[in-house]
């Protein structure tokens, strides 16, 4: 896509360093802004395991993973970021005193096929890291917990000029409710804060 690329806050997620690995490689570069909502359901059952931490403070880890569907909202990108999303390998621990935890997990997605999305995006894939900072326990009470964090996807489709060469880095927000249903976001959107994302495709000037 030839477009002029608005210069971008240093906020993107650069702290990222046990995600996805990619050389970037002198061409024609290309970033843009990434804007994109998901709706997740349990991929069966979240298990349950509880435990002594630091100082007697006790803990809970939640196992899992979520399947859902991701809607493009900016058709901005060389990639159709609408389609089908995974997270697998869901380990999520809380403290329980102060209620603040970390998520961990593997992405996956797979467009929809019948969305071409626009300009000359084709059809993609994207597979990486989740790391999500949570506050909250999702409860028979109808507590809700928050979930603030990033994506470190490898980027795909026909358009990348090396295979798997482009980058999706994605600043995510996400809800979970008490029965484990997510809905989420990345890129510049509605959950009360611009989560500046992009998908890049590695090359350099």
């Amino acid at each position: 896509m030839k477009r002029t690329i608005a210069a971008l806050a240093t906020t993107v997620v650069l702290s990222i360093g046990a995600g996805a690995t990619y050389a970037a490689a002198a061409g024609v570069p290309e970033v843009d802004e990434a804007n994109a909502t998901f709706q997740l359901s349990p991929a069966g059952t979240f298990s349950a395991k509880s435990c002594a931490g630091e100082d007697l403070t006790k803990y809970v880890t939640f196992r899992g993973a979520w399947i859902g569907g991701e809607t493009d909202l900016s058709l901005s990108t060389d990639y159709v970021l609408t389609g089908k999303l995974t997270i697998s390998k869901v380990v999520w621990t809380i403290n329980l005193s102060t209620q603040r935890g970390v998520l961990k997990g593997t992405a996956s997605f797979v467009s929809d096929p019948a969305v071409t999305g626009a300009g000359d995006a084709k059809p993609s894939t994207y597979s990486g890291p989740v790391t999500l900072i949570t506050q909250g326990l999702p409860s028979s009470a109808g507590t809700v917990a928050q979930a603030r964090g990033w994506f470190n996807a490898t980027l795909s489709n026909t358009n990348t000029p090396v295979p798997n060469a482009g980058i999706l880095l994605a600043n995510v927000e996400m809800n979970i409710t008490p029965g484990f249903a997510a809905v989420g976001e990345f890129g510049n959107q509605t959950m009360n804060i611009n989560d500046i994302s992009v998908a890049f495709n590695n090359q350099t000037c």
